[in-house]
């Protein structure tokens, strides 16, 4: 009997192992805290940016079995600062901090956040207020990850470029409603504007007035400026709550010109006004960047740097064009706004190992079929 056990024991031990093996409990799944600057319902002044922002990256999270926790900070930089502090002062901290820099607010808090050991990540704007020179993450903050923006520049640029080609040549004159002067969006999207305008012979811009990218500024200011400015012929607004301000103003005083007008975000009401037309044009797409920041954040949190894509600092084209000739394209998402039936792990580096570099679009995800459904991927 005692040989017998003893040759019994390896085997033993074996199964012994397996069993431990197989109860062991799974892996956590990463823990990320997004600090939205904005607010998490679409009935504000501002638009539904921010709230759209909010439930894409949900939906890639789900997706990615991302632990995702949101806080809204109600475009209140003193209360983005408070939710930022109350998360570095936790005693279970996050494995990573998903931040937007909007209004720069945070630049006070980067020594405390890389102090407290937590790594983070900037998504949407700049690091800092000098445009053209921005520090690079992992050198003064070593857990500074690592940034993804949208090129502002481009999106300015390629909407004032489908109104101008909308319009006969040189004969465009532009009324412009730029977001704020402090904002590195609203600063590069004027700048892509400016940089459109140069480039057509004849094409004026007439003016540019800050909006504060709310629906009751140009509501309440379009009827004058239109008055003061009677040759302009098409409005462009750095965001989608300031076009449908001026769409409410020219419906309101039907005397005003008949006016081009075109906007930057893909918000609900956008879609409804390209639709039935009173909308030219809508360049968006950008509200993913958060979601497509926790698909970076998940490959390198598997071992896949995004650094070897693309860089620390990143800025891609992460805007597109929906007009009233491809607007059938992108409808179906865009009325149901169903995220969650989108493959996020189509664009995920861990999923597909043979990819070779990040494509992150809507369009990308609509051409390729990427749908859950159809590729079958269990939630």
């Amino acid at each position: 009997m005692l040989q017998f056990a003893r040759r019994l024991g390896p085997v033993l031990a074996l199964l012994i192992s397996i069993s431990v093996v197989a109860q062991a409990p799974k892996a956590e799944p990463m823990h990320v805290v997004f600090v939205n600057p904005g607010h998490n319902q679409t009935n504000n002044p501002t638009g539904g940016f921010w709230p759209e922002a909010g439930r894409f990256a949900e939906a890639v999270a789900l997706d990615l079995g991302i632990r995702l926790e949101i806080l809204y900070a109600g475009r209140s930089s003193f209360t983005m600062q408070s939710l930022v502090t109350e998360v570095i002062n936790r005693q279970q901290k996050p494995d990573y901090l998903l931040l937007v820099n909007e209004r720069f607010a945070l630049n006070p808090l980067f020594a405390q956040i890389d102090a407290a050991g937590i790594p983070f990540f900037l998504a949407y704007n700049h690091f800092s207020k000098t445009l053209d020179r921005q520090p690079l993450p992992r050198q003064q903050y070593r857990h500074w990850l690592g940034s993804l923006l949208p090129d502002n520049e481009y999106a300015g640029y390629q909407l004032a470029e489908h109104l101008l080609h909308s319009l006969p040549d040189g004969e465009a004159r532009l009324l412009a409603y730029s977001g704020d002067d402090i904002t590195s969006a609203s600063t590069l999207r004027v700048k892509g504007l400016m940089r459109a305008v140069a480039n057509h012979p004849g094409a004026r811009l007439e003016h540019i007035e800050a909006g504060d990218w709310r629906y009751d500024t140009p509501l309440r200011k379009t009827p004058g400026l239109l008055r003061r400015y009677p040759q302009v012929n098409a409005i462009w607004a750095a965001n989608g709550a300031m076009a449908m301000g001026v769409l409410a103003a020219l419906r309101k005083h039907p005397d005003l010109p008949e006016i081009n007008l075109a906007s930057i975000n893909w918000d609900a009401d956008e879609v409804a006004a390209l639709e039935e037309g009173s909308l030219f044009a809508s360049v968006g797409g950008h509200f993913m960047t958060a979601g497509w920041s926790l698909i970076m954040l998940y490959d390198y949190h598997h071992g896949l740097d995004f650094k070897d894509d693309g860089g620390l600092y990143q800025q891609r084209r992460l805007f597109e064009a929906v007009t009233r000739n491809n607007i059938k394209h992108y409808l179906p998402i865009l009325h149901t706004r169903q995220w969650r039936n989108l493959n996020y792990r189509s664009l995920s580096k861990v999923y597909n190992s043979e990819r070779p570099a990040y494509q992150f679009s809507l369009g990308q995800l609509l051409d390729s079929k990427a749908l859950i459904a159809t590729q079958g991927i269990d939630h």
